[in-house]
């Protein structure tokens, strides 16, 4: 994660200190680190941090809740609210600020880092939502989906098979796996009818790419794709049989 600059926000030195190190450990880089949100303010522009975690219990001036508001207002740097115990009241006014995420006080090490990691695939995707899938697409279509911080191309013939992940499509090919930004729905509405086709809930197949029925599975580059009793017999009228 070398590159990825963090601004501290926290009024608790011990606090501050102990999450410092557990930053630099994780291979984060610590831009600043200030007890009031006055102070962090003023640096946030020349600093450019990539993410601020801020302690949604600051005593100063400004709370945690003031600074969150004026860190919107100046723009797009994600952040997160570090907290204890807090009452349901300032959870409550916590929220309106639309935090990426809330870690609570101690924070482990390694929730620290799943969270930081989260939070910044989640920023990126709101800043750089991928484009959705184009109407009237062939076979020898191709479409670009993301993977890392790239955008890599994939024609459609080369695609084995989709599923469904969360809210998300999964496409795999002979080569990797790519998440598409759209639904296993919106995929079977515009991928070309003649060679995909819904064989389960939560899968769609490239037709050609069958290379066995074992069952109630299809046999694809060696895995096997469940079959729905309801998908069935459309997916049989599709194939050729001698």
């Amino acid at each position: 994660m070398g590159g990825i600059k963090i601004l501290l926000v926290e009024d608790d030195w011990i606090i501050a200190k102990e999450i410092t190190l557990s930053l630099n450990d994780l291979g984060f880089e610590v831009v600043g680190s200030f007890d009031a949100g006055e102070d962090a303010l003023k640096k946030i522009p020349e600093l450019k941090p990539d993410i601020i975690l801020l302690d949604i219990g600051l005593s100063g001036e400004m709370s945690g809740i003031d600074t969150a508001r004026e860190i919107k207002r100046q723009g797009q740097v994600p952040f997160i609210f570090l907290t204890a115990l807090a009452d349901s009241t300032t959870i409550e006014k916590a929220k309106f600020t639309e935090p990426y995420a809330y870690l609570v006080k101690p924070v482990k090490p390694e929730t620290l880092y799943s969270t930081i990691e989260i939070t910044l695939h989640n920023a990126a995707q709101r800043k750089d939502p991928t484009p959705p899938l184009k109407e009237g697409l062939t076979i020898d279509d191709g479409i670009f989906v993301k993977t890392k911080n790239r955008l890599e191309k994939i024609v459609l013939k080369e695609i084995l098979w989709v599923e469904a992940s969360d809210i998300y499509a999964l496409v795999c090919t002979s080569s990797g796996r790519y998440l598409l930004n759209t639904s296993l729905k919106s995929v079977e509405e515009k991928f070309p009818v003649q060679r995909f086709i819904r064989v389960h809930r939560s899968y769609i197949v490239n037709l050609d790419r069958v290379e066995a029925i074992e069952e109630d599975d299809l046999v694809i580059a060696g895995q096997r794709i469940p079959v729905g009793k309801t998908y069935k017999e459309k997916l049989m009228s599709r194939l050729s049989f001698l």
